[in-house]
């Protein structure tokens, strides 16, 4: 609407000066002839103004090279429209044009080979952009120049000025109405402005099919000779600009924000960021019998259980799945004779792959293992759910809430991710050898942590509230000011 209001202007603009012209050669008419028609010859302008604008273009020179200067200028606009439209469309905006036929499959063949439809945008907008201001000044300036010598400039002045004024003229009207404006249209109005401009440009670009293959010969030798790679594609987006993306996204709510955030970053963690350490593993001794070990897992609330040999969390064989223990051919079989398959994980594996892995597997539980071939601890698929959609209770589930608010102060377990940690408070943690809050303050403190330690960092107060065994079981969080 803004590009229609402009050109309107422009047309309008246009129009005056036309019937100022109009009248002046009326007037004159009259003058050499009957002055008693005068009054009548000024009166008829704009009665039949089509009809006087149609005659004098065709009788002026001047009125005639005006109006080929704004076709210039909104040929150039329309070449701009099209191409920020085209370059503005997502994928899937390009798929989903497609999927309509017509006008949309035309989008979607331009715009799978952009430097051909950018090479026939830049052509037509190069050739606008030349015969606009050149062709203007050179036919409208030296008829500004008559005017400027009865200013009392002199005739080469005047001459000079003329040809400057009318050039920067043409190349405001250049910019506003033929990049500026058109160009913010495309970029509200992608898909409309790019389904009305794909088969002109569709048949411009075969029309061009040879400068435009010349073009691109002499931009690929360019690139070479620059150590660019021609066929190189345009950088992906990375998973910064994504979250940027979702941050300004206002039609998200908090929630939904929150957990498509939460996705992204579950492409970057590892599975040791959702296992449940080894010291919070409850195993079962393979060398039980059935009555021993329902008895000794009497009272816990977990299903599967890792079985291990002797004391040794090192030395995992499986794991056992209550019903086996509930409902046994024997009671006095050992653990070690139904323990079942346990997947083996590195701890450095990424969520998503040790997802994929324990869903091709059909496994509910999964051994982690560390680097040394040592047991790291153990992940479940509910744990790995839990990263994505955020924490899973059940009726059997009594543990603590992970964050506590007292006033100012957040109350966070020991073993709170980085990510849990991020969500409780905003920030990130540090890079460090570390991968919960706990390993960061014994990091920060350089030696065994004891109840009351603090801790400073960035802008905030950490102590250590209570601790179990030798590991961080709580930390309060406050404001350092």
């Amino acid at each position: 609407m803004v590009f229609l209001a402009a050109t309107k202007s422009c047309l309008r603009l246009l129009s005056c000066v036309l019937m100022c012209a109009i009248r002046k050669r009326r007037v004159e008419a009259v003058t050499h002839g009957d002055s008693s028609n005068l009054l009548a010859a000024i009166g008829g302008v704009g009665r039949n103004s089509a009809a006087d604008v149609a005659t004098i273009a065709s009788v002026d020179p001047l009125l005639r090279n005006c109006l080929l200067v704004v076709l210039f200028i909104l040929v150039g606009a329309c070449f701009s429209a099209a191409e920020m439209a085209l370059v503005s469309l997502r994928p899937t905006q390009i798929e989903e044009l497609a999927g309509r036929g017509g006008a949309g499959r035309t989008v979607k063949r331009l715009t799978a080979d952009s430097n051909q439809f950018l090479s026939a945008v830049q052509v037509g907008v190069t050739i606008a952009g030349f015969f606009s201001p050149s062709f203007g000044a050179a036919q409208i300036a030296p008829a500004l120049a008559p005017a400027l010598s009865a200013l009392g400039v002199g005739r080469a002045a005047a001459a000079s000025i003329a040809f400057v004024v009318v050039t920067l003229l043409i190349a405001y009207l250049s910019v506003v109405v033929g990049e500026l404006v058109p160009k913010r249209i495309a970029m509200q109005s992608a898909q409309t402005v790019a389904l009305l401009a794909a088969r002109p440009l569709a048949a411009i670009t075969t029309a061009l099919r040879p400068v435009i293959w010349l073009l691109g010969v002499s931009t690929n030798a360019l690139l070479r000779g620059l150590g660019c790679n021609p066929a190189a594609r345009e950088e992906s987006v990375g998973l910064g600009e994504l979250r940027a993306l979702v941050q300004a996204q206002e039609s998200l709510g908090a929630e939904e924000r929150r957990m498509v955030l939460d996705l992204l970053a579950v492409g970057e963690r590892t599975v040791a960021e959702a296992m449940t350490p080894r010291t919070e593993v409850e195993f079962v001794g393979a060398n039980l019998s059935v009555a021993q070990a329902r008895a000794s897992l009497a009272g816990l609330e977990h299903s599967r259980y890792p079985v291990r040999r002797g004391r040794d969390d090192d030395d995992v064989v499986g794991y056992v799945h209550l019903r086996d223990l509930i409902a046994p051919a024997d009671d006095s079989l050992t653990v070690d004779a139904l323990a079942r398959e346990l997947l083996l994980l590195p701890a450095s594996v990424p969520m998503v792959s040790a997802l994929t892995q324990m869903r091709a597997a059909r496994a509910h539980i999964a051994l982690v293992v560390d680097e040394y071939g040592g047991t790291d601890g153990i992940v479940t698929l509910e744990d790995l759910v839990e990263e994505f959609a955020g924490q899973i209770t059940d009726e059997y589930d009594r543990e603590e809430p992970a964050v506590i608010r007292r006033g100012d102060a957040t109350v966070i377990g020991g073993l709170a991710t980085r990510a849990e940690v991020a969500r409780a408070l905003g920030r990130e943690l540090p890079s460090g050898p570390f991968d919960t809050l706990g390993g960061f303050m014994m990091l920060e403190l350089g030696r065994m942590p004891r109840a009351d330690d603090v801790v400073a960092w960035d802008g905030l107060r950490l102590r250590v509230v209570a601790m179990d065994g030798r590991r961080i079981a709580r930390v309060e969080i406050v404001s350092a000011r």
